[in-house]
């Protein structure tokens, strides 16, 4: 199941910078790479969004598990969906994993990726925002456009699931 791949792709690169970042950046300090508009900074959110509902662990535990559970149903629902809408549902139940595992593991999830202009900052974010944002994105975009390639194939369609 294609959704399952892109799901773990996510996970390990979401996994890898994470800890790539906590390696160098553990003591504080940043850099640019692009003067000022994008840095690599180490941030930890106990909160989700923005820090919104910070210290609330178990019932960001139990929503995150609970939405993945359904996102598995749901990819299990579209396996015949078109390529497109697969590959949205990976990018979303990799994204969401790739946090989980986080606040598992430390009560907090890592974010990295900060980007803005001048005091005017976007809320620091990493690979696994980035795949759920692009996922959803695309896939609300396609159910309001109606797009042909996020139309459901069927069961009796050529394409693979």
């Amino acid at each position: 199941m294609l959704y399952f791949t892109v799901a773990a792709l996510v996970i390990i690169l979401d996994q890898a910078s994470k800890r790539i970042i906590w390696e160098v950046y553990r003591n504080g300090g940043g850099r640019d790479l692009i003067d000022g508009f994008l840095r690599f900074t180490l941030s930890k959110n106990s909160g989700a969004v923005m820090g919104i509902l910070s210290g609330s662990r178990l019932l960001l535990l139990s929503v995150t598990s609970i939405s993945i559970i359904a996102l598995i149903i749901f990819a299990y629902r579209m396996r015949y969906a078109p390529l497109l809408k697969r590959i949205c549902l990976g990018l979303i139940l990799g994204g969401a994993f790739g946090n989980l595992i986080d606040r598992i593991a430390t009560g907090e999830v890592i974010d990295f990726i900060d980007m803005g202009i001048g005091v005017y900052r976007w809320p620091t974010y990493n690979v696994a925002d980035i795949a759920v944002t692009v996922g959803a994105v695309i896939l609300i975009a396609g159910f309001v456009k109606g797009s042909d390639s996020l139309k459901d194939s069927g069961p009796g369609s050529a394409e693979p699931a």
